[in-house]
């Protein structure tokens, strides 16, 4: 018996009109309602039910960030083997420095996407994160040199106050709670003072 392929209108539950809007909007997030209505034939009301309706199923989402195919900043993909991925996953999760993060098969399980604005920022982030971690068996760390296509990565704007000097990266790091963090500005290290006080 012939086995047959599985067509993404099956596996997601979509028509050919919706693998339309998704494929128009991909190549041009400004499309309007009106455009997509009259390539696909239908009401402009409609094609806004069905962009609500794929919003709704996750298949349309936005992605607010940097595009590393147009903007200058360092861009590392960090290949991790664990022996408890979980753990490690548990430890990044919340992390400002990790753009993203995946669970992945082979002789590594954890990719990671690490942002900074130079090279120096990355490999002291690696090395806290991964390299010091028992849990971590062997750590592989490629920079991105050009991206072929746009791709869209978050950013959060902490990565401007990390200290390389540090022994962990931030006020909510995992790594330990006694030892230096962020360089704080002065008004911050006077209300940490008087927290400490109380």
């Amino acid at each position: 018996m012939e086995m047959k392929n599985k067509t993404f209108n099956k596996l997601l539950n979509i028509d050919d009109d919706d693998k339309k809007i998704i494929e128009m909007i991909e190549k041009n997030p400004d499309i309007t309602h009106s455009d997509i209505a009259k390539e696909i034939e239908k009401s402009q009301p409609a094609v806004g039910a069905r962009i609500i309706k794929l919003e709704r199923k996750n298949l349309l989402a936005k992605q607010v960030g940097f595009n590393i195919k147009k903007v200058d900043i360092k861009v590392s993909i960090v290949f991790i083997s664990t022996k408890d991925v979980d753990s490690i996953v548990e430890k990044i999760k919340d992390c400002p420095f990790i753009n993203h993060a995946f669970k992945i098969s082979g002789e590594f399980n954890l990719l990671c996407f690490i942002a900074a604005t130079d090279l120096q920022i990355i490999e002291r982030l690696v090395d806290l994160c991964f390299r010091k971690d028992p849990n971590v068996i062997n750590v592989k760390t490629n920079i991105i040199i050009e991206s072929i296509h746009d791709f869209v990565l978050p950013i959060d704007f902490q990565i401007e106050n990390f200290d390389i000097y540090s022994t962990n990266c931030g006020p909510n790091c995992t790594l330990g709670t006694n030892v230096s963090k962020f360089k704080f500005s002065k008004a911050e290290e006077e209300n940490e003072a008087n927290e400490n006080k109380k």
